[in-house]
């Protein structure tokens, strides 16, 4: 079975247990995020200014209608490229954390050049339990 799925869709809207999205180390997320649960965007902005929030790093947040949200740092900055290496950390460590919590699924949308990005999240999410489903808005 095929462990990286493609959809169209709202991600907000399809039902997974679990979201991921790419953002920086200095405090700039998707903005759908950020307006949709602007507690999760105050920690995780006063994180990047403590310097607690580095490139390759994921910060985990539970929503309050308990999605939890994987915040994956593989930009440096705004506007930057995403870094590879980084994704592949930070993606691993988030999809362990979704095993250890019996999470299925994790819908997140195309990150960077997909392109270049999918081999990665291929490899990763062949090596796990948790399936990855990219959501083409």
């Amino acid at each position: 079975m095929d462990l990286v799925d493609s959809r169209a869709g709202d991600i907000f809207a399809l039902g997974f247990p679990a979201l991921a999205q790419g953002v920086t180390c200095v405090g700039v997320m998707d903005h759908d995020f950020r307006v949709r649960w602007p507690a999760m965007y105050d920690r995780y902005r006063e994180r990047c200014r403590a310097g607690n929030l580095r490139l390759g790093g994921v910060m985990s947040w539970k929503t309050p209608e308990g999605l939890l949200v994987y915040n994956l740092v593989i930009h440096q900055r705004a506007g930057g490229p995403l870094d590879v290496n980084a994704l592949r950390s930070a993606l691993t460590a988030a999809m362990e954390d979704a095993v250890m919590r019996e999470i299925p699924s994790i819908g997140l949308p195309p990150l960077g050049d997909w392109d270049a990005v999918e081999p990665v999240v291929r490899e990763l999410a062949a090596g796990s339990r948790v399936r990855l489903v990219v959501v083409h808005p």
